[in-house]
């Protein structure tokens, strides 16, 4: 090792003098909850053996050379925007909880320590440059995010603002859908919520109320009246201000609109917004999971990944139907809505500055098993990146013929949150600090993905 040493550190040096000044300023993470299959989204395997091969066969994309899967028409044509890491892997025990974890925190999932939200130290660290909202929004909020999400040893205020009231979610399509906790309480109108806004101006002239302690209440105070009251918040969040042709292009279902909120958050300023999705069930006509013959529609893919109807699977074992539908019925909506937000952020000037990252917490098995699903996969995925310099047109790394293992240029979720980092031009090295004082690592020994700089 002492010969090694002096090479092994020149590497290091020259992999981080690779990374250049990047131009993000803020970041769109969108998660799709439950594992996408990799091999029927970015890395189709049309030579896998026959019981490990898809139905959906290659297509060329904007870039020549790369193949997307037939499902994924739209974002074909957003290629050239967009870089796919194939080489992505999970926990080594990809459950839902433990890999969604190390997706928002960088750290392994059964790290010792309570690591906060990638998005809890970027609004600690940097701030944001729209005070009259939270730097971390969620939106709308749903499941295994709202589960995992921890502020760890910085301070509360650091926690992501949920806009959704609902653990599996809320649906955003409906007219009547607003942010609970931006309404006014029965009986309060604004005129009288300013009435009492000019009272405590009055009583805040008082000695009693220049304090420190009463001065940081205020400061509070002022951002719950701006939140309340400002029609810049309320217009981020009004989605009928929207013309028809974009409401139409993002789509007027769940992920439709939750995409198109995330776009007008980034456009609000806000530091760091994660898009998270679970489609309402009323929108397939069918039970909630839980109820007979019940659907949970995220890309949980168990059962009948191919194939629409009851599976008799493990899941109707348990008196629901399936978790989520089958690609041919939940894929059109993934590949209007994410090829309509790569194609909007770039045609308002905000993908310059915008880092956008599309993840799931793992990939599926390589093998079909005998319901007609796949099941979970933690040694090889794939997620992808857009905005803020990331150089579009590339595939990164490879997985083998059949999509079980990486073949070239592993890649971790502790590198992607060095990755946000180093886009956002947080120096890691200078480490994070407890209240105690004690230096802490913001990765769990991630390494920026270098072919994104």
């Amino acid at each position: 090792m002492g010969f090694g040493l002096a090479e092994m550190l020149a590497q290091q040096a020259a992999a981080d003098a690779s990374v250049r000044p990047s131009r993000a300023k803020q970041v769109l993470v969108v998660y799709e909850e439950g594992g996408i299959s990799h091999m029927d989204t970015w890395d189709p395997k049309p030579d896998a053996p026959s019981d490990h091969r898809t139905p959906y066969r290659p297509i060329s994309t904007s870039v020549a050379g790369i193949q997307f899967s037939s499902l994924m028409p739209m974002i074909a044509r957003q290629a050239d925007k967009l870089s796919v890491v194939r080489s992505m892997t999970t926990s080594e025990a990809p459950s839902h909880p433990n890999a969604c974890k190390e997706f928002f925190k960088g750290y392994r999932f059964n790290a010792p320590l309570d690591f906060p939200d990638i998005g809890s130290v970027v609004t600690h660290v940097l701030g944001t440059e729209c005070p009259e909202l939270p730097g971390y929004i969620f939106c709308p909020g749903i499941n295994m995010p709202n589960h995992v999400s921890t502020t760890g040893f910085l301070p509360a205020s650091r926690a992501p603002w949920k806009l959704g009231t609902k653990s599996l979610g809320e649906n955003l399509s409906d007219p009547n859908w607003n942010v609970k906790s931006l309404s006014l309480q029965p009986g309060l109108s604004h005129r009288r919520l300013d009435d009492r806004s000019k009272l405590l101006n009055q009583l805040d002239q008082s000695p009693s109320a220049q304090t420190n302690h009463a001065q940081s209440l205020r400061k509070y105070y002022e951002n719950a009246i701006d939140l309340l009251t400002s029609p810049s918040v309320q217009s981020a969040f009004d989605l009928k201000m929207e013309s028809e042709k974009t409401r139409d292009r993002y789509g007027r279902d769940h992920r439709g609109c939750c995409y198109l909120l995330g776009r007008k958050l980034i456009e609000a300023g806000v530091r760091f917004v994660s898009v998270t999705v679970i489609q309402p069930p009323e929108h397939v006509g069918r039970p909630g999971t839980g109820q007979p013959n019940g659907v949970f529609l995220n890309w949980d893919h168990h059962e009948g990944i191919y194939q629409n109807g009851p599976c008799g699977g493990p899941q109707a074992m348990k008196n629901q139907e399936r978790y989520g539908l089958p690609h041919p019925l939940m894929m059109p909506s993934l590949d209007r809505s994410l090829s309509a937000l790569i194609e909007d952020l770039d045609e308002r000037g905000l993908l310059d500055e915008t880092l956008v990252c599309f993840v799931s917490e793992m990939g599926r098995t390589p093998r079909v098993n005998k319901w007609g699903g796949r099941d979970h996969w933690g040694r090889a995925m794939s997620i992808a990146f857009a905005g803020a310099g990331v150089p579009g047109g590339q595939v990164i790394g490879a997985t083998n013929k059949d999509g079980g293992d990486v073949v070239d240029r592993r890649y971790t979720p502790y590198d992607y949150a060095e990755t946000i980092y180093r886009k956002l031009r947080i120096e890691t090295a200078a480490r994070l600090k407890k209240p105690d004082g004690r230096p802490i690592d913001f990765t769990d020994g991630g390494r920026p993905i270098v072919e994104l700089f």
